[in-house]
């Protein structure tokens, strides 16, 4: 390994942990964007969506075209994307204007989040394992430091919402040189045969294939990034709303964050089919999501987003990881189906929490959450059940 190539590994996670810096950042002001543009939860469930809606565009665009022309290409141009994106939503004035920034923000987070993930593997055959969960802890470092940075600079009046987005896409100005430096030594994905034409997606979600398991892992995927997007994006909102608390919101979002980094730590650890732990995941959500219903406190409902984190915490990466042992030949190809599958899971639940919490306020929305979980769980079991016989 040469000095270009372990570039990749500090760039990856760099990009990563910027992502996790809007991620985490854009959960905690959600509540001040929609007092400045006097968005009702339905708008502001509506804000995200167009985030989601880019999410589940972007790898179906550019996931299959990596395999072709080159992921560090195609990561290059991505993150592009995600800086005129960051930038467009903190310059906003209207809140058409930064629902358009978060829309174009959202194409480059999704590219560069799947795209890296598989650069990365490529790039290190043998150990990907350990480096990909290395790039999933800077993700959920940044979503953990974001949130309690951004919460005491908003509460003191140094910085506005808007520094959130300026400093995601002002780290990604930094690294972009860095990915520039940095060597690809797998920049096209092999024995591609040229005769295929048109979107390879096409070929592999085609009628019939959703009786396979990979089918049942795309819609697992969909409600691991709804209950995740529905737990975390409207934090703030339910300990305002509920217990008219301001800083517990952010101790949700970075405790959510920080134990979900734990909980993949401690998961890929563990010698345990990742069928188990997605199934364990699923079901721990549900039992965690009952309990907090009838306990209207707000310190036992911190408590509940820390182990909600741990609980979801292997669910999404041993998801992925599932997926791509199907078809290693493309890598790309893969986990860009299945981060679009995530995306699109994101497009309805933060309509659905805010139509909810709009008339039965953001507590009772956990019962959309409850019934997601249970759904996760009877997909896998089914999935893992129909494959053996």
């Amino acid at each position: 390994m040469d000095r270009r190539q372990a570039l990749l590994i500090p760039v990856t996670c760099g990009i990563a942990f910027f992502l996790g810096v809007e991620s985490g950042g854009f959960q905690l002001v959600l509540l001040k964007v929609a007092e400045e543009f006097r968005l009702e939860p339905v708008m502001m469930g509506g804000v995200v969506t167009s985030q989601f809606i880019a999410i589940f565009l972007g790898p179906l665009l550019f996931g299959w075209i990596s395999d072709r022309i080159g992921k560090k290409t195609v990561l290059l141009f991505s993150m592009v994307f995600f800086i005129a994106g960051c930038f467009g939503a903190a310059l906003s004035g209207t809140v058409v204007f930064f629902a358009c920034a978060v829309f174009i923000l959202g194409l480059g987070f999704s590219v560069c989040e799947s795209i890296g993930s598989s650069l990365l593997s490529d790039s290190f055959p043998g150990k990907e394992s350990i480096y990909l969960n290395i790039m999933q802890c800077a993700f959920s470092l940044g979503a953990v430091i974001s949130p309690l940075v951004f919460s005491r600079l908003l509460q003191e009046g140094t910085v506005s919402w808007r520094a959130v987005f300026m400093t995601a896409g002002g780290g990604y100005v930094l690294v972009y040189p860095l990915l520039v430096l940095s060597r690809d030594i797998r920049p096209r994905t092999e024995n591609v045969n040229p005769q295929r034409k048109g979107f390879p997606f096409i070929k592999i979600i085609k009628p019939g294939s959703f009786s396979s398991f990979f089918g049942i892992l795309l819609f697992a995927m969909m409600v691991c990034v709804a209950i995740e997007a529905g737990i975390s994006f409207f934090a703030d909102s339910l300990f305002v709303n509920e217990f008219g608390n301001t800083e517990l919101g952010a101790y949700a979002i970075s405790g959510f964050w920080f134990s979900m980094t734990v909980s993949r730590l401690f998961f890929s650890r563990l010698k345990m089919k990742p069928q188990t732990m997605v199934m364990l995941g699923f079901l721990s959500i549900c039992l965690l999501l009952l309990f907090s219903l009838p306990v209207r406190s707000s310190y036992i409902l911190l408590a509940v987003y820390f182990l909600l984190g741990f609980a979801g915490g292997p669910i999404w990466p041993m998801i992925i990881g599932l997926g791509a042992s199907l078809n290693q030949k493309r890598s790309g190809t893969n986990t860009s189906i299945l981060y679009a599958s995530g995306g699109l899971g994101g497009i309805f639940i933060p309509v659905l929490i805010g139509f909810v919490a709009e008339r039965h306020g953001f507590y009772n929305s956990f019962w959309l959450l409850v019934v997601l979980s249970a759904l996760g769980f009877f997909l896998i079991w089914f999935g893992v059940k129909w494959r053996r016989t």
